[in-house]
């Protein structure tokens, strides 16, 4: 194995010192003002227009690009907001294409004095850009309200959507900025210094650095900064003081000098501001667990927090641009107090009904470290690498306090639990990818390597009292325990790729590859005893299970390519196992093996100039957790406890997604519709039982009457589906952009409720609009509407048939008066209709600013805000899972009264970084 190692080492060091002249270089300037276009569209093509090979510009307007094989070809270059040139040429005597001058649109239009739509975007290939002069914002506006105006945007509770889809990275200038923490690059960035904003689907590494797309994909927002603003100190400061001590403070400071970029964020607060990127005004209502695995980010808590963070983000380019930097770092601190309230409606056989209702305090502390760097080396043109370490560190103390009650309907109680849990834990993860590529002679050709590795370890004690009573019998039952529990795994993943071109258009590619997933827990749980004090060993409720889930794949992809057209597919062949030990009480051995097929296919079409369509099919394994492998008894709630199982077999889930998107510069109008399903054959559900009388489980663990006992299990007919369309346009007589939205969900879950199977069905109709002004920047305002038809269905029981309505109306309006006085307002109306009587609701949240900018140069300003005006915020969810419905209502924040006081730092032109 040594000398293997030592003869790959040799061919790499070898290969480096290999200059390869397979590609030209060039750059791309405007006319006017000599500055570098950034990610400008070099194409080369054939005398019949078809595509030979692409590229787009660096940081500094340079590119390079593939030869093509033809002695005459012609050189394609466009940017958004310039003329596009065409140039023919020939083979030069050396590699340098030379420098090609862009001509502004804007320009071209000097000599005529008429007024006109600013070019809102175009769609090229996968991407969709849009001119930021076309969107206007009110003075000082962070990049996250330019983004909020703009066809098919959607930014809700700190998440942000494009087009119906995720967004999961933002780039400034084709550059990481703050990892995976989309809000937080929207809201730390002024709308001011950007020029267009960029949605595309960002190819993986691997297809970065080879050419050859494999499909995956991540949608991702590109901010392209003005060239005058990409040297210079800009960013902001506050400080706020209100009513019931309620506090803000911070900042963010962005230092730019070109390549070199270092952006520094402050936050300390105790009104529900948890992340960097959190909408101060719209996200103050509690729970978006959707984002906990974000690497740059950390879950918001429902409740009311107390946060103190900071964060950092630095890149730079080093041996001429050969060497990209990027890392980030956050520090968070939580102190959090929720308290929630829920009814549940448990779906039982033959027409029987069981309710649960439980109140819950939660008080916890919570410190998070996040930190994750991405190394880009372009070490010549046949070698490159990058290189993506993270380190994450948490620590969490917490205690929780529950009183639950089981009921046979609202006037029959059945049993009731009271419990309070101290709980602790330390954890600690660390991963990293590293990705090589080496180009052959031959053009086309190359060999890929990726490897990646990821261990997480965590420790974890927890003291449990309870008292369970029987309201049928009045007997009583208590119980104090003290659980510890570590956990431990390593992941490994390693893949080589061979790629043959087979003539100008299409390639192959060859690949292996080999994971393991390698995870032990151990879990020790005391009882002591209720006459005698003493503690005990339960062996019911302790257990050491070690898991592994290897995986080893190889297979054939192919990928065509045309300048309209582009085709990958691929076909893998699987062997996967899973491997468990179950080292107490009792060794047991349990294993699983499992060979699959598992094909892709994706295709890209460019229909014309205006519109583009993609479709893409994939299929997946999903090995179960040794969560939900582990076979022990899990009593954190006594009403509640679960199980696992060590008999799961793995799922084989099947996903389809098609969408077309068409934008019309000349029109200013966009449309898109995106649709997607996934089918889940041995879907992990659970299987429940609900006791009807005090039972033991595995004969040794009381569940009381009216608890639930729950295992996962495979189960068939899982499947989701979802459909999204959105169409704007221009309203010219009023100065503003309007988007209408329309979507469809649709999800059947599949269940076992005491031994009968059940399906629930859950259906959600959405219509929608967004009307955003583009008056000036003295009046700005987003109007913005959208309602959800729901309907859910039991196949097994027909009484919890449940049609309910829910509608968010958000108005934000911005008026910027002589003087510099301004008022600022955000208006949310929350309807909801059909989840009973408790729980309808019309709610209105209004917050309100009063501010005056100082003069002479506006960069200060005080302001004075209300939140909720009217005193009626609430939070309030619905959730349908296989066996319950369950209606919860958390604790939010309430009115206050605030000051802030404001400095708005802009300073461009260049400065001096060094320290």
């Amino acid at each position: 194995m040594l000398k293997v190692f030592q003869a790959f080492m040799l061919f790499f060091l070898y290969s480096i010192g290999t200059l390869a002249q397979d590609s030209f270089k060039g750059r791309v300037l405007d006319e006017q003002t000599k500055e570098e276009l950034y990610g400008a569209y070099v194409f080369i093509k054939n005398e019949e227009g078809e595509t030979l090979s692409s590229a787009y510009t660096d940081f500094d307007g340079s590119f390079q690009i593939k030869k093509p094989s033809i002695s005459s070809f012609i050189v394609e270059v466009s940017y958004i907001g310039y003329s596009t040139i065409r140039e023919k040429r020939t083979i030069p005597e050396g590699n340098d294409l030379g420098t090609f001058l862009l001509v502004s649109e804007g320009q071209e239009l000097e000599a005529f004095e008429i007024q006109a739509d600013a070019f809102r975007g175009e769609v090229r290939g996968d991407t969709v850009a849009f001119n930021a002069a076309a969107f206007r914002t009110r003075p000082e506006a962070d990049a996250d309200e330019l983004v909020r105006k703009m066809p098919g945007v959607v930014i809700q509770n700190g998440v942000v959507e494009v087009q119906g889809e995720q967004v999961m990275e933002v780039l400034v200038d084709g550059r990481p900025f703050f990892g995976d923490n989309p809000a937080a690059a929207l809201k730390n960035l002024p709308a001011e210094v950007v020029d267009r904003i960029e949605f595309l689907d960002r190819r993986s590494d691997e297809a970065q650095l080879t050419g050859y797309d494999d499909g995956e994909t991540i949608k991702t927002i590109n901010i392209i900064t003005k060239p005058d603003k990409r040297a210079g100190q800009f960013g902001k400061f506050y400080g706020g003081y209100g009513t019931d001590n309620n506090y803000i403070a911070g900042g963010n400071i962005n230092l730019f000098k070109e390549a070199q970029r270092l952006s520094i964020l402050a936050l300390s607060n105790n009104i529900n501001q948890q992340n960097f990127g959190a909408d101060e005004l719209g996200n103050l209502e509690g729970d978006d667990s959707r984002r906990g695995g974000n690497e740059l980010t950390v879950g918001n808590m429902p409740g009311i927090t107390n946060t103190n963070a900071l964060g950092a983000n630095f890149s730079d380019e080093y041996l001429g641009e050969k060497l990209k930097l990027t890392g980030s770092y956050l520090f968070n601190n939580r102190e959090n107090v929720m308290q929630r309230s829920s009814s549940r409606e448990y779906v039982l056989p033959n027409d029987s009904l069981q309710l649960y209702n439980e109140d819950q305090l939660d008080q916890s502390t919570t410190t998070s470290h996040r930190m994750n760097f991405r190394i880009d080396y372009d070490i010549n043109d046949k070698h490159a690498l990058i290189i993506r370490p993270k380190f994450g560190m948490d620590t969490r103390s917490s205690v929780r306090t529950r009183n639950a009650l089981n009921l046979f309907d609202s006037e029959t109680p059945i049993s009731s639990n009271d419990n309070v849990t101290e709980h602790n834990r330390q954890s600690m993860n660390f991963g990293n990818s590293l990705t090589y590529r080496f180009r052959f002679n031959k053009p086309g050709r190359a060999i890929s390597t990726n490897i990646y590795t990821s261990t997480y370890d965590s420790e974890s004690t927890s003291d449990l009292v309870a008292v369970n009573r029987n309201l049928q019998t009045d007997q009583l039952d208590s119980l104090i325990q003290f659980r510890e529990n570590l956990y431990n795994s390593f992941y490994y993943n390693a893949r080589v790729n061979f790629f043959e071109p087979i003539g100008e258009k299409s390639r192959l590619r060859a690949t292996y590859q080999i994971s393991n997933n390698m995870s032990d827990t151990f879990q020790e749980v005391l009882v002591q005893e209720q006459e005698t004090g003493f503690v005990n060993l339960d062996s019911a409720l302790s257990n050491q299970f070690e898991n592994s889930y290897m995986t080893q794949r190889a297979g054939l992809g192919y990928s065509y390519r045309t300048e309209k057209l582009s085709i990958f597919s691929n076909l893998y062949l699987q062997s996967a196992n899973i491997d468990s030990d179950r080292i107490f009480p009792g060794f047991e051995n349990t294993q699983r093996t499992f060979t699959n097929l598992l094909p892709r296919v994706v295709m890209n079409y460019q229909v014309n100039d205006l519109s583009t369509l993609r479709f893409d099919y994939n299929t997946r394994t999903t090995a179960p957790t040794i969560r939900q492998l582990q076979d022990v008894i899990s009593n954190a709630n006594p009403m509640q406890i679960s199980n696992g199982n060590p008999d799961l077999i793995q799922e084989y889930s099947h996903r389809m997604m098609a969408r077309y998107r068409r934008i019309n510069p000349e029109t200013n109008k966009s449309f898109m519709f995106f649709v997607y399903t996934h089918i889940r054959p041995d879907f992990i559900g659970n299987q429940t039982f609900v006791a009807s009388r005090d039972t033991l489980i595995q004969g040794e663990v009381l569940l009381p009457q009216g608890g639930q006992y729950s295992r996962p299990v495979n189960l068939d007919n899982y499947w989701f589906f979802r459909a999204y369309s959105s169409y704007g346009f221009p309203l010219r007589f009023m100065k503003s952009n309007l988007n209408i939205n329309t979507g469809i969900r649709m999800n059947n879950r599949p269940g076992i409720i005491n031994s009968q199977s059940n399906f629930n069905r859950n259906t959600g109709i959405s219509q929608g609009f967004v009307l955003s002004s583009n008056i000036n920047e003295r009046v700005d305002f987003n109007l913005s509407s959208r309602g959800q038809y729901n309907m859910v269905r039991s196949s097994l029981q027909r009484e919890l048939e449940n049609n309910f309505y829910t509608h968010n109306t958000r108005l934000d309006l911005f008026w910027n008066f002589v003087g510099g006085v301004f008022v600022g307002s955000n208006l949310n109306h929350q309807i909801y209709r059909g989840l009973g009587e408790d729980f309808d609701q019309s709610i209105f949240l209004f917050n309100l600013d009063v501010g005056y900018r100082i003069p002479p140069s506006r960069k200060t300003e005080l302001k004075l805000t209300v939140f909720d005006l009217f005193n009626q915020n609430t939070s309030i969810d619905r959730n349908v899972t296989d066996v319950f419905v369950e209606d919860v209502r958390t604790q939010v924040l309430r009115q206050y009264f605030m000051l802030t006081l404001t400095y708005n730092l802009r300073r461009f032109g260049g400065y001096d970084m060094a320290m």
